[in-house]
């Protein structure tokens, strides 16, 4: 994809749930999933929890499925799914006046940050489904989900464009899709992100490639839908 680098693209799915908060899978169900679908790695976002991540760790290794620790801040302005484990932020204290700073922290501390499916409509269980964010978020995320759950769900179109502005600015944000993967189901019409990955890919050199825009969003045969304009 960048041609000038050594990475080597990789599938992953950055956006999944278990039944550690609203999901059907448990961490292992999760695993064996992803190595089905053909996946090298998946990150784990249960909504405000990191209870399952140990679990889907130790089951990666076993399946030799790379798993990235995370978590989904879910609030009622707004989703971050936040991608390392390293950080302290209590996702109760985020709120529009304070989600820069809170970003920030996770991202100094050695997480990622992603704003998720900034356009998806709410409903009564998925209250802040679209970010009410200050743009202001945009000079401290890490990434911007492009697309998420269905590829052709019309608020992606909104997400995209949002995205290409907001590249086009300057703005460094790297492209990455979601599945928001919560049950066994059909897989038609879903995606994935490539990651480009220098060395072992494994959930540091993960979150690396996300750093430096070595991401692409890809439908399920690997066609290439949007990818990062930059790479660091």
């Amino acid at each position: 994809m960048n041609g000038n680098d050594k990475a080597v693209y990789y599938p992953f799915e950055l956006h999944c749930h278990t039944l550690h908060s609203d999901g059907a899978f448990t961490p292992r169900e999760l695993a064996e999933a992803a190595k089905a679908r053909g996946l090298k790695g998946i990150a784990l976002t249960d909504h405000n929890t990191s209870t399952g991540v140990a679990e889907a760790v130790r089951v990666g290794r076993e399946l030799g499925i790379t798993v990235i620790p995370g978590i989904e801040w879910t609030t009622f302005y707004g989703h971050i799914t936040v991608l390392g484990g390293h950080s302290d932020v209590d996702w109760r204290t985020v709120s529009p006046a304070t989600a820069a700073e809170k970003i920030r922290r996770a991202v100094s501390l050695g997480d990622v940050a992603i704003l998720a499916h900034p356009y998806r409509v709410g409903y009564p269980v998925c209250t802040g489904g679209k970010s009410e964010f200050p743009d202001e978020i945009f000079d401290v995320l890490t990434g911007y989900e492009v697309y998420s759950g269905v590829l052709s769900d019309p608020t992606n179109l909104r997400a995209r464009d949002e995205y290409l502005s907001l590249t086009s600015a300057g703005k460094k944000l790297a492209a990455v899709y979601g599945r928001d993967w919560h049950g066994q189901g059909t897989d038609i019409g879903y995606g994935v992100t490539l990651l480009g990955i220098s060395g072992t890919p494994n959930a540091e050199n993960a979150l690396e490639a996300i750093r430096a825009g070595r991401t692409a969003v890809a439908d399920c045969n690997g066609n290439i839908i949007v990818k990062t304009p930059f790479t660091a």
